[in-house]
């Protein structure tokens, strides 16, 4: 059975100087091959945007360089999996968007080189054939809805283009439509972001491009598969009697169906989602399947990469610094772990309950990974897409993050780093970028406890238990970090919103998987506003919220994940 699958990102895949300091062999050769194949279509290699920290950014490589962008995409994600083979052997392979080229080339059905010629074939055509400037919106909304809203708005070329979780569409057309449509979801108070995107991918636009691609790549060779793909545009597994290369041409037009690729790999079986890259994909795993590890695989001298296997039902990223999260009152494993290190059993010191982490190699507080916590926390809390909050974008101009959403956030932030008293200090409110709150929230976390090797704590969609690790034996000449645990998450959302899915499944007869926290009541599930009022006497007894059946909020709330946080806000008031 199928466990680990190997996720390679599409135009989200591209960051800056990712393979910066990175000296792996199997890297370094990616980068000269794919720098040598650009070199046959007349371009300049790409190896420095990956290599560079200063190198130019995606927003800026869409308006001057979309051939040196997509390129970069595809050696960043095929790079990226050479750097999970380190730690993991997949059972199989899904490439996102474009990334469907690096996973058919990873899996062995084109060479590298061959990969990087279709890529560049691609970059071509879509220069010559694109009828019209145009892109793609990230809507906060389920594919069923905004495919109703791109029905009501009737613009020429507008199209959904990917499903990504079971809140998050990606529509795809002109700049006129995309233009309009952005402003309804603004009248409907739904989240929508213009995404780094060159052209408008998966949409009837690219017919003429895709005919010009597949004039150009006749001549490539498709080799024998090493590893099983599952295409999402496809809409299942693909093997050596399928016809990649028209699959590829036919992708440009076609919708990417991501959430059911997601789904359908969860029935099946999968638990250990690893995104080679940092594109966000591990977030919309997150997002759409309950109960699986996600890990985010990027380049550092850190050695090998991967996360501490799951405690129960956790999701766990990891990073290219090597560290220990170990927060004062929560003693949770960060997401960032590297060294392989083992977390060992809260055990009684004098009476007082301890979390005791073997650490090795502990990192300090770094602004890069506290960066990398804030751009997850505000996707996921404020709906957009990852790839949307960079650390450089303006948090109100750019994102229309106003003062009050911003005042909103702090607490988020300041309970997720377990940054007491911070909530006052009018600086957190005050920074314009993520940049600069990440600099101010390690400063602030150094403050708090100086000399303590202490990094950010995961996502909360990575804790699901409020749970201390379990016991293991710290190992000898290793350093442990004793940390006193006051009240570890008396009343956990992660918990909160696995007893919620069980009651709806039990009481509603669904398979418990089929209701994530995400998943819309209404448009997802079918409960309608008088079941979920039905439901709501269910949940008041079982959690033993009196008066809260009087409180239309229970009733409005339109997922579990947000029903939970309010049944959590609730208990806490109660007590």
């Amino acid at each position: 059975m199928a466990e680990t699958v190997l996720l390679l990102p599409g135009q989200g895949g591209y960051t800056p100087g990712i393979f910066a300091g990175e000296s792996d062999p199997e890297v370094a050769e990616v980068l000269r091959v794919v720098d040598r194949v650009a070199g046959e279509f007349g371009h300049p290699g790409v190896s420095g945007l990956l290599t560079e920290p200063d190198a130019p950014g995606a927003a800026e490589l869409v308006r001057t360089d979309s051939f040196a962008l997509q390129l970069a995409v595809f050696a960043a994600g095929v790079g990226g999996f050479r750097l999970a083979l380190r730690q993991y052997t997949p059972d199989l392979v899904v490439g996102h968007s474009m990334g469907e080229i690096a996973a058919l080339t990873v899996a062995g059905a084109f060479d590298l080189a061959d990969g990087a010629r279709l890529v560049c074939h691609r970059s071509r055509a879509l220069s010559a054939y694109c009828p019209e400037p145009g892109g793609m919106v990230a809507l906060g909304l389920p594919a069923r809805r905004a495919a109703h809203l791109v029905g009501v708005a009737d613009l020429p070329g507008l199209a959904v283009a990917v499903a990504n979780a079971p809140r998050q569409t990606v529509v795809a057309g002109p700049e006129a439509a995309l233009t309009t449509v952005t402003a309804l979801a603004a009248a409907l108070e739904v989240p929508a972001t213009r995404l780094n995107a060159p052209f408008p991918f998966h949409s009837p636009m690219l017919a003429l491009a895709a005919e010009a691609f597949a004039g150009e790549i006749g001549d490539l060779r498709q080799r024998p598969l090493r590893l099983p793909v599952l295409s999402p545009v496809a809409g299942g597994f693909v093997d050596d009697g399928t016809d990649l290369k028209s699959l590829l041409v036919r992708q440009l037009t076609a919708p990417v169906q991501f959430l059911a690729a997601v789904r359908d790999l969860h029935a099946a079986g999968v638990r250990t989602f690893v995104e080679c890259g940092r594109a966000g994909l591990a977030g919309l795993v997150r997002r759409t399947v309950p109960e699986v590890v996600t890990v985010t695989v990027t380049a550092g001298p850190a050695g090998p990469v991967g996360p501490v296997g799951p405690v129960g039902p956790v999701g766990t990223e990891a990073g290219g610094v090597a560290a220990v999260a170990v927060v004062p009152a929560q003693a949770v494993v960060a997401s960032a772990v590297q060294s392989g290190a083992v977390p060992s059993a809260a055990v009684p010191v004098a009476g007082v309950p301890v979390a005791v982490v073997p650490v090795v190699e502990v990192a300090p507080v770094g602004v890069g990974a506290v960066l990398e916590e804030l751009r997850e926390l505000y996707a996921v809390t404020l709906g957009y897409p990852v790839e949307a909050i960079t650390g450089e974008a303006d948090l109100e101009a750019d994102l229309g993050i106003d003062s009050l959403k911003r005042a909103e956030m702090l607490g988020k932030v300041t309970a997720h780093f377990g940054l007491h008293g911070s909530s006052d200090d009018v600086r957190f409110i005050a920074m314009p970028t993520l940049a600069e709150l990440a600099e101010l929230v390690a400063e602030t976390l150094r403050e708090q406890s100086p000399g303590a090797p202490v990094v950010a704590a995961p996502p909360a969609s990575a804790v699901q238990s409020g749970a201390v690790p379990s016991a293991a034996v710290p190992v000898a000449a290793v350093p442990v970090a004793v940390v006193p645990v006051v009240e570890v998450a008396p009343v956990g959302v992660g918990a909160v919103l696995e007893e919620l899915r069980e009651l709806y499944a039990v009481t509603l007869g669904y398979p418990v998987e089929a209701i994530t926290g995400e998943a819309d009541l209404e448009a997802d599930l079918g409960i309608d506003s008088l079941k979920r009022a039905e439901m709501l006497g269910k949940v008041t007894a079982h959690f033993g919220l009196h008066g809260s059946s009087d409180d239309v909020r229970f009733i409005a709330m339109p997922t579990l994940a947000e029903l939970a946080e309010l049944v959590v806000a609730t208990l806490s008031t109660a007590r």
